[in-house]
This record gives structure tokens, C-alpha cells and sequence, in this order.
């Protein structure tokens, strides 16, 4: 069973509180949707997860163990993350990008062997990038970028799985590709979660839901009872003028 504890966490930028005293527990197969409004720390709060920030106090336990205690590729064996933007510091093909999803498994200078081949060419083949695997990063559409760095963390086949909006670049098709490999993956065991404004297709995938607002959670539990018209419209400020589904859709009331 895997769970992630957030004990009373503190951090900030520049002196300034993003979130003080933010506690949550995630634990076992979730697929949870992480919503909330612009600038609530949702991104913020995976890269502290996933060890990128140091939090200013408070404490963050992965299957009961700090953060802290992890060594880096301990921790990588644990947990993958799929930023929202990815620089390219080297103009790699996108075989090596999703190669480097094996890094922790590999000794230093070791080459590639015929089974890291193999889970390479079967991530490629699930997410639709067969065709591009010899096609340089700066080559690639939006899209295509994205869906390359989700190759690599599947790659990286952890237990734990983090992605920052990873259908903000994709058309519909692929959206839905995505999230059918995802829900895969979770059915298999997977914990994953992902940051998302698409409350339809939050509803439709989602077992759960974390709503979080001015860096506070808001509300953590089965996505039915997070995810309503009532706690939508109050989280992110939507007026009367604004109609709510139970599935998960909004219209502006034309006058």
C-alpha cells in the first residue's frame, strides 16, 4: 500500500507564505484530480512532494518515511513527475528522453540493455509515439512533447505517479488517449495526481478529489462528494451568472 502524508507543511517564496500549516494524506490506488484556482499551490505542493523544493517546516512522508530520508534514487523508484513545462537543455530524440525514465534502475555509464529496449519501445507504443522515436525535441509539437515526457515517467515504473496539467496541450483525442493510459496504469495499482482544470474529465476518471484555495485544502475525499456543482462554484468564485452541472460543465447565463 503507498501513501503520501503531508503533515502540517509551511512554504514560500521570497519570505511569503504560498501555504502555511497544509495538511493531506493520500494513500493507496487514488486517482486523484489536485484542482483549485490560479496561484493556490498545486504545482508548488507536487514539487515539494517530489522532493524539487525543500518546505520551510512541517513534514512529508512517503509510505511513512520522510522525504528527507530518501536517497535521490531511492526516492525516483517511488515517485515520477510530469512537469507542465519542460526545458530542453540538450536536443535529444524522444527514445532517449523516454530512456532516461530507466535512470535509476541503471549502473553509471551503463549502456542500455535489450530489456531496457523493450520497456522503452512498449511506453513509446502506449502513448502513440512510436513514429516519432527518432525525432529530435525541438522538432516535436506541443502535444507530442507532452505526451514523451509521459512516456518517460511511465518508464520510470513507480508506484507513485505526479503530472502538472498534462492535458493542457493536447487536443480532445489525445486528452482522453491519456487519460485511458492512466486509468490503466492506476488500475494496476498506481497511485496517481494530477493537476487538472477539465472537471468533466475529472469526474469521469477521478476516484478522488483534492480541492485547494489561497494554499489551503479545501476539501479531500471521493470525487462525488468534492467534486459538486456547490463546492465548484465556491472554490473558484463563480457567481450566479454562471451555470454548473453535476457533470462537471459550465456555461456563462447569456443575458
Amino acid at each position: 500500500m503507498n501513501r503520501i502524508e503531508i503533515d502540517n507543511i509551511t512554504f514560500g517564496y521570497d519570505k511569503t507564505p504560498l501555504f502555511q500549516n497544509l495538511s493531506a494524506e493520500v494513500a493507496d490506488a487514488e486517482f486523484c484530480a489536485l484542482m483549485g484556482p490560479n496561484g493556490s499551490g498545486k504545482t508548488t505542493l507536487l514539487k515539494c512532494i517530489c522532493g524539487l523544493l525543500p518546505i520551510t517546516s512541517g513534514e512529508i512522508r512517503v509510505n511513512g518515511k520522510p522525504i528527507t530520508a530518501y536517497q535521490t534514487m531511492e526516492l525516483a523508484k517511488l515517485i515520477s513527475y510530469v512537469p507542465q513545462r519542460q526545458d530542453n537543455v540538450f536536443d535529444i530524440s524522444v527514445y532517449d528522453l523516454v530512456m532516461m525514465g530507466l535512470y535509476p534502475y541503471q549502473k553509471k555509464w551503463q549502456l542500455p540493455t535489450v530489456e531496457d529496449d523493450a520497456v522503452v519501445c512498449k511506453m513509446l507504443e502506449k502513448c502513440n509515439l512510436t513514429h516519432l522515436r527518432g525525432r529530435l525535441l525541438r522538432e516535436l509539437s506541443g502535444g507530442e512533447l507532452q505526451r514523451s515526457l509521459i512516456a518517460r515517467a511511465m518508464a520510470q515504473q513507480t508506484p507513485i505517479m505526479l503530472l502538472d496539467e498534462p492535458l493542457s496541450n493536447l487536443d480532445v483525442a489525445h486528452r482522453y488517449e491519456i487519460m485511458d493510459i492512466l486509468a490503466d496504469l492506476n488500475r494496476q495499482g498506481v497511485m496517481v495526481i494530477i493537476i487538472m482544470h477539465d472537471f468533466p474529465i475529472a469526474i469521469e476518471y477521478s476516484t478522488h478529489a483534492l480541492l485547494v484555495k489561497h494554499g489551503k485544502v479545501v476539501q479531500h475525499d471521493v470525487k462525488d462528494a468534492v467534486l459538486t456543482p456547490e463546492n465548484i462554484r465556491d472554490c473558484f468564485n463563480l457567481g450566479e451568472g454562471f451555470e454548473i452541472l453535476a457533470n462537471g460543465h459550465i456555461s456563462k447565463r447569456r443575458k
